[in-house]
């Protein structure tokens, strides 16, 4: 499948906050097989989600994974701004209503909250635009939300780390597993040579393998310690191909007089 991740949330674009969130959820995208195509990162605006989101929906992603911006206060704009998007209205949905009831009773009954009672700011969290499927917060009150929009599905979680992956492991993870791919992940360290001078040798072997992405990666210096790290997605002996160019770079860096390391890494 290919996804894509949109981040909302004024305090990830001023830095006040690290967007942490979607690294954690490409590892697990990567690790099943599918492609992300795109992390987008936008302000609390209904019209710039809106707008972004038909845009991603024009590119036809088979999911698109939003995190943020689906609490209770004023600038929790997400469902709002996607109901715009797809040109939805947005309707009290009884079972997310009851959810945030229950969840916000329980909060009240084991002294965490003072306020007692489903106030207008506790209730926007239940209007979902129509066609929603709630997904429960096991770690707060705003539920997730599903939505099928044509052929891509559409996952909206909370911006709280510990919430988003809570519903991504209990709804989003089995999908990914039932629909996995196969991704390929293989590679080693080298020292004594730097990268500049494996690059023309490097490009030789991305033409001769071009199903394969080929990539080094300085980690210190210029030339004490570079990873080569080779990845495929889906490629019919992608593990057969991907040891036969990784020993022919093994090669070329001992003719340079460098030194290996290896390190482990594959699925």
């Amino acid at each position: 499948m290919e996804v894509e991740i949109l981040v909302i949330g004024n305090e990830i674009l001023i830095g006040k906050t690290q967007d942490t969130n979607s690294n954690w959820m490409a590892k697990r995208i990567t690790k099943y097989g599918h492609r992300l195509k795109r992390i987008t990162a936008i302000e609390d605006s209904i019209e710039v989600i809106s707008n972004t989101l038909q845009t991603i929906l024009k590119r036809k992603p088979d999911m698109i994974i939003t995190s943020g911006g689906i609490g209770p206060t004023f600038d929790d704009m997400t469902l709002a701004g996607i109901a715009m998007g797809l040109n939805r209205e947005l309707e009290l949905n009884e079972h997310a209503y009851n959810s945030i009831k229950k969840a916000y009773e329980h909060a009240y009954e084991r002294g965490i909250l003072k306020l007692e009672g489903m106030t207008k700011e506790r209730e926007k969290m239940a209007h979902l635009p129509q066609g929603s499927t709630p997904l429960p917060n096991i770690r707060g009150t705003a539920p997730g939300v599903k939505i099928k929009e044509g052929e891509t599905a559409i996952f909206v979680l909370p911006g709280v780390p510990a919430e988003m992956k809570a519903i991504f492991l209990n709804v989003v993870k089995p999908i990914l597993k039932e629909k996995r791919g196969k991704f390929v992940e293989k590679g080693f360290i080298f020292m004594g040579i730097g990268e500049s001078q494996l690059a023309p040798y490097v490009t030789k072997l991305e033409e001769k393998y071009p199903q394969l992405w080929i990539k080094t990666h300085p980690r210190i210096g210029l030339s004490v310690e570079v990873e080569v790290s080779i990845t495929c997605f889906n490629v019919e002996n992608g593990e057969e191909l991907a040891e036969k160019a990784l020993d022919e770079m093994r090669e070329v860096i001992l003719s340079l007089n460098g030194r290996i390391r290896e390190k482990s890494s594959g699925t």
